[in-house]
């Protein structure tokens, strides 16, 4: 027998799914259910209310309504002139459809591929509900802060033509520029899928960081395409929700003690007082 016909079936069977899982038992993360499915529910729920009242909620006029040079510069560098709209609907596209399905469905099969099916519904929870809890903090903080939407100070005919609409200034949106909700939920969507997939030592983490990370800084570059959100808004939306990606997965959902899993030495993140006993300090691995 030619040996390529012993060493082809042999090597089929350790790369299949089947043969990861007997190598290497999944780690157990921390998932309640009853509380989880609530907090995301609940959570959307109370976002869409939200948009729904945001003719009594948005500030009007302006709370915060100067440009400074940095984010001025940026926008002139950047915003898609004689169609800025394109870039606003390619940036829903992108949040609505593109970056969940990217989350969802790579983290599922990350599962899938290490022969961990079983953890699917958990993973995904997870991930759905650090970007809720984003979602309304950056929500919360819009209203709060409402700030100028650069279309609107540098009164942009290109959007303002267009009238309102899914393509045009949307109503009562004028002063919700700071942060971003487009990077706050993408960013979120790729940091938590990622670090669920990195908790449960799957093969593929890293095509789930990669893929989710490239899809969010798309995004971001679309909303200052599409004259929606200056610079700092969109900055501060990709390091709130990638916080939130991380630390809620980490802080709320980590390996229980003493349940058998792979070696996850790849990533870790602790807290630890600072020295001097002032403050406290964030280590990782990655």
């Amino acid at each position: 027998m030619r040996p390529a016909a012993i060493l082809l079936p042999a090597l089929l069977a350790a790369l299949s799914p089947a043969a990861a899982a007997a190598a290497e038992p999944s780690p157990e993360l921390t998932y309640r259910p009853e509380v989880d499915l609530p907090i995301v529910v609940v959570g959307g729920a109370a976002w869409v209310a939200s948009e729904l009242a945001k003719k009594g909620l948005a500030p009007e006029p302006c709370r915060w309504c100067a440009a400074n040079a940095l984010d001025t510069s940026v926008r002139d560098a950047l915003v898609w002139r004689g169609n800025p709209n394109t870039a606003h609907d390619l940036s829903n596209v992108a949040v609505v459809a593109v970056a969940p399905a990217a989350a969802l469905g790579l983290t599922a099969l990350a599962a899938w591929y290490d022969g961990r099916s079983e953890n699917t519904a958990a993973d995904l929870m997870i991930v759905a509900e650090a970007t809720v809890v984003a979602m309304n903090l950056n929500q919360v903080t819009k209203y709060i802060v409402g700030r100028e939407r650069p279309y609107s100070h540098f009164d942009n005919p290109d959007v303002l033509r267009a009238g309102e609409g899914l393509s045009g200034a949307l109503p009562n949106d004028d002063n919700l520029s700071f942060f971003s909700g487009h990077a706050t939920a993408t960013f979120a969507l790729a940091a938590a899928s990622g670090t669920v997939a990195s908790m449960r030592g799957y093969r593929a983490a890293p095509w789930v960081w990669a893929n989710g990370m490239a899809i969010a800084a798309l995004s971001g570059y679309l909303r200052i395409a599409g004259d929606r959100h200056y610079f700092s808004d969109v900055l501060t939306g990709a390091v709130f929700g990638s916080a939130a990606g991380v630390l809620i997965p980490v802080l709320f959902h980590g390996p229980r003690r003493g349940v058998a899993g792979p070696d996850t030495h790849g990533f870790r993140i602790s807290l630890a007082p600072a020295r001097g006993g002032v403050g406290a300090g964030v280590a990782g691995t990655f």
